[in-house]
């Protein structure tokens, strides 16, 4: 496993999910990407459209934090456990964003979060670990979040 992909949804969430892509990066010389998927960039002029500027203005204001954050903790990753380790923030579809990281980077895993969810919410909503699964031609990695 030469190239680990670490997606996170949450901060809280990265420290948890990066400690196995740095034990499988340590035993096989591998190199960590750390990865957000957000909302697309609400400055493109279609999206203005359709809301309040305040919407627009938080989301900015959150992809920039979670941009930083993610740049730090890849920063610190490699310092304290000594594997080139990568951070940034992507902007799109969940799966697709993903999809085509794996294809640019050579990504040979993915490591994500999983939560538990009970089967009427499973009725109404998209199971995006089924469909990475569906759609990459490499493991998947779901790690319980509690």
């Amino acid at each position: 496993m030469k190239n680990i992909l670490v997606a996170v949804d949450k901060p809280k969430n990265a420290e948890l999910l990066t400690s196995h892509a740095v034990e499988l990066a340590k035993l096989t010389g591998g190199r960590i990407w750390i990865t957000q998927v957000a909302a697309a960039n609400p400055t493109d002029l279609l999206s203005r459209e359709s809301g309040p500027q305040y919407i627009y203005d938080k989301r900015t204001e959150d992809n920039k934090k979670a941009s930083l954050f993610l740049k730090e903790f890849a920063e610190e990753v490699e310092e304290k456990h000594k594997v080139p380790t990568v951070g940034f923030l992507i902007e799109g579809s969940v799966i697709k964003s993903i999809k085509k990281i794996v294809e640019e980077n050579n990504i040979d895993l993915v490591i994500a979060g999983h939560r538990k969810k009970n089967i009427i919410y499973g009725l109404f909503t998209e199971n995006k670990k089924k469909d990475l699964i569906d759609e990459l031609s490499i493991p998947l990695l779901a790690i319980p979040l509690g």
